[in-house]
């Protein structure tokens, strides 16, 4: 009998569901509260405010998602271990039978939190990190102590055998650290990624694009990766499927806001599904409806557009910013022009 691996299978199911139109992946947004204040955050308030969902209504969502098929639960935030019945939904969920991963920004996770963990059989742990020094770290996050209360968890976590991942959200506060960022993480044995997006909150609220780096220091970050691990590049959150929303997003992908506003991504917080009102099973056909009815108009100018190849925007992108998924934002226009003249010179180098 022929193996594979749980990486292939799973990348078999997904594409198996994205074929049919059949969501196998949620992030659900537990709570906005948060005990960080990171400078860059999409978090539209960090507090968690008396209209969250509440620990009976998120059993009742997560019994309508498993019924729905969905497979993949990515519990999110906020930081979701700052609420109370945290473990009680994690609990939940796994006697529900969904493949369980955890994104947090890791400074509520203890050695006996690492333990519980690993206890449920979590199939990845997503953190962030936010430099590589106290100073650094602390610009971002606002907080003092947060640095040791990070470093603390990474060096619990790399005690168990849970899949930890580390991604860099790289901005102005903290591109000069990238390289030793992954230096500290690999050294305790765990995954590191970068990521060079910063997008608006969810509410629309741009401040946080003022962090982000400009095309070409982003670019300087890529070349310097590629340059010094032998090509490497950041791996990609979500594929284009040529369609004008072209991820994953309404296909077999939707997320949960705290609220019990089911929507696109997180991203993407269109159309505001009322969970408190409906189904899931309802919602997901609304949401598949939205995809389907999105069109382009005059502002739309990916088909012939040269360096589309490189372009990292997406229609979330041009929305957030915007309110028109059609616009093409000039950073990301740059940023894909100087993108494709560094991988033209990789093409031409020997190898």
């Amino acid at each position: 009998m022929k193996q594979i691996s749980s990486d292939e299978y799973f990348a078999i199911v997904s594409g198996k569901a994205r074929e049919l139109r059949r969501p196998e992946s949620v992030t659900f947004e537990l709570t906005y509260g948060c005990n960080l204040r990171c400078v860059h955050c999409y978090n539209p308030t960090h507090r968690a405010l008396p209209q969250e969902l509440t620990k009976e209504e998120i059993f009742s969502i997560l019994a309508q998602l498993a019924a729905l098929g969905v497979l993949h639960l990515h519990f999110s935030g906020g930081e979701p271990c700052v609420r109370p019945d945290a473990f009680e939904i994690f609990r939940q969920a796994k006697r529900l039978g969904f493949v369980l991963h955890l994104l947090s920004n890791a400074t509520r996770i203890r050695p006996t939190t690492a333990a519980e963990l690993q206890a449920l059989g979590f199939e990845s742990i997503n953190l962030s990190i936010y430099g590589a020094t106290k100073a650094t770290y602390e610009r971002v996050t606002q907080i003092p102590g947060s640095y040791e209360s990070f470093i603390g968890a990474l060096e619990s976590l790399a005690q168990t055998t849970l899949r930890v991942i580390v991604r860099m959200p790289v901005m102005n506060e903290n591109a000069h650290e990238i390289l030793e960022a992954r230096t500290l993480v690999e050294r305790m044995g765990i995954k590191f990624q970068y990521c060079l997006d910063i997008v608006p909150k969810s509410n629309g609220d741009t401040a946080p694009l003022a962090h982000r780096l400009d095309p070409a220091e982003k670019v300087r970050i890529d070349q310097s990766f590629l340059d010094a691990y032998h090509r490497e590049a950041p791996e990609p959150v979500c594929a284009s499927n040529g369609s004008f929303i072209d991820c994953s997003c309404g296909r077999n992908r939707f997320a949960i806001t705290p609220y019990g506003e089911m929507n696109l991504c997180v991203a993407f917080p269109i159309p505001k599904y009322d969970l408190r009102k409906g189904t899931v099973k309802e919602g997901w056909e609304v949401l598949k409806q939205t995809v389907d009815e999105a069109t382009p108009n005059e502002r739309y100018e990916c088909p012939t557009c040269d360096v589309r190849v490189h372009c990292r925007q997406g229609r979330s992108d041009a929305w957030l910013e915007t309110g028109n998924m059609s616009v093409c934002l000039p950073h990301f226009k740059e940023f894909a022009i100087l993108e494709g003249r560094l991988f033209d010179k990789l093409c031409d180098r020997p190898r």
